[in-house]
């Protein structure tokens, strides 16, 4: 059972990781669109920075996603265990 400040704490923890893996999607994508750009590189008939940067981020994400649920987000009642409301 966790007491208020570790319910905050965890949730505070969540949302810095989530926000993370938000980051580096994003800087991937925008990072690849633009330095493979220019390139003019073909794979499968798609331009390679398409390839790179948007399937790319997909797969990042799924792996961020799957890494999140199994080593950070932990599964706990958002209710008060006093079950008092301070109406």
């Amino acid at each position: 059972m966790m007491n208020k400040e570790q319910k905050e704490k965890q949730i505070r923890k969540e949302a810095g990781y989530t926000l993370a893996l938000f980051a580096l999607c994003f800087v991937w994508n925008t990072a690849f669109a633009y330095l493979l750009s220019g390139t003019g590189t073909r794979l499968f008939g798609l331009p390679l920075w398409w390839l790179v940067s948007t399937p790319g981020m997909f797969v990042i994400a799924l792996a961020g996603v799957a890494f999140l649920l199994k080593k950070v987000f932990r599964d706990f009642s958002l209710d008060d265990e006093e079950g008092g409301s301070d109406e």
